[in-house]
């Protein structure tokens, strides 16, 4: 069986300076919805990086880390034990997402209709 890569970095797209500009912008005394349409991000995700600076004190991007491939010996031992799991189920059993699963089954052949 060939070996895949299991984790998989995720990154946002705005870099520290940017997210420190665009806030002391705002902080300057310019409201939220002109700091963001000057910076050209949404009003949300000011608000998000404003939140992160006052929770965290930091305005670091978050990485995150996620399986991208089960093992299909797990997999097929853990259908035997829950043959009534929905792929959700399956997904938080194996800490990845359901399309993880789904594509998984694809490959094995295993449908999963429920009768």
């Amino acid at each position: 069986m060939k070996t895949r890569r299991t984790e998989h970095l995720v990154n946002m797209s705005y870099d520290t300076k940017y997210r420190k500009r665009a806030i002391e912008y705002h902080k300057e005394g310019n409201s939220i919805r002109k700091t963001a349409k000057i910076f050209g991000i949404s009003t949300n995700t000011l608000n998000k990086w404003l939140k992160q600076q006052r929770e965290t004190g930091e305005l670091e991007r978050k990485y995150r880390t996620y399986k991208t491939a089960i093992s299909e010996e797990e997999l097929i031992s853990y259908l035997q034990a829950n043959p009534s799991a929905y792929q959700s189920e399956i997904g938080e059993h194996f800490g990845c997402h359901q399309s993880v699963v789904c594509r998984t089954l694809k490959r094995l052949k295993i449908t999963r209709k429920k009768r």
